[in-house]
């Protein structure tokens, strides 16, 4: 059986990277190892949140932090299947895992869209990486020009209710006035590099993938 290592980008918020890590250890699944991509450079931090944690745990850092499509693309580059890839502010059911695992298509979401999703070789074979030159810094709009390119390729993709909890804007609430004027600039540049690349929103994109994403 392939190993399942859940992949983690963080920013501030390493309170909520200890509840996910709490929720992990709960699991019918046996996790291998979850890797962090700690884009907050605060490895004391980092340490704490795992203190609880008594599996195998990776962290990589890189100066300047990584947008969250390179973070997501860093995972797919460094960690082997099963590969499941979760903001930090998710949390999993005991048997949220090993139902996502059941699941034969080659990418799959609990229903949260691109907050928590299994993706495996086959997908990143056919639709390659993220686009990192759409968003600026958070993920927006990485994730429908993902899941545009799957529709192009015919490529199907399983929406799976399992128990996942997703905090919706947790990761937001501990930006100061500036952080939040500067993330919804980025937001705009970002739609409006989607819009070059592809003419329009796509308005077809269903719901699961267009309610809580990027927050």
């Amino acid at each position: 059986m392939r190993k399942v290592n859940v992949c983690v980008p963080v920013l501030n918020r390493y309170d909520l990277l200890a509840e996910l890590l709490e929720s992990l250890k709960r699991s019918t699944i046996k996790v291998d190892c979850v890797y962090v991509v700690d884009n907050g450079h605060q490895w004391q931090k980092v340490e704490k949140a795992f203190e609880a944690w008594d599996g195998l745990w990776k962290v990589h850092e890189q100066t300047p932090p990584m947008s969250v499509a390179a973070s997501w693309n860093w995972f797919l580059d460094n960690v082997d299947e099963e590969r499941f890839i979760v903001n930090d502010d998710v949390t999993f059911a005991p048997d949220s895992i090993r139902k996502m695992l059941e699941q034969s298509a080659s990418f799959v979401s609990c229903g949260f869209g691109f907050s928590c999703f299994l993706i495996r070789h086959a997908c990143v074979r056919l639709i390659g990486r993220f686009d990192e030159m759409i968003s600026p810094g958070y993920a927006y709009f990485e994730d429908r020009d993902y899941l545009r390119r799957m529709r192009q390729r015919g490529l199907k993709d399983d929406v799976v209710q399992c128990g996942v909890s997703h905090g919706q804007s947790k990761t937001l609430e501990a930006y100061s006035p500036e952080q939040l004027q500067a993330h919804h600039r980025k937001f705009i540049i970002a739609q409006e590099n989607f819009l070059k690349k592809w003419g329009s929103l796509d308005e077809d994109t269903p719901r699961q993938f267009m309610e809580g994403v990027n927050a």
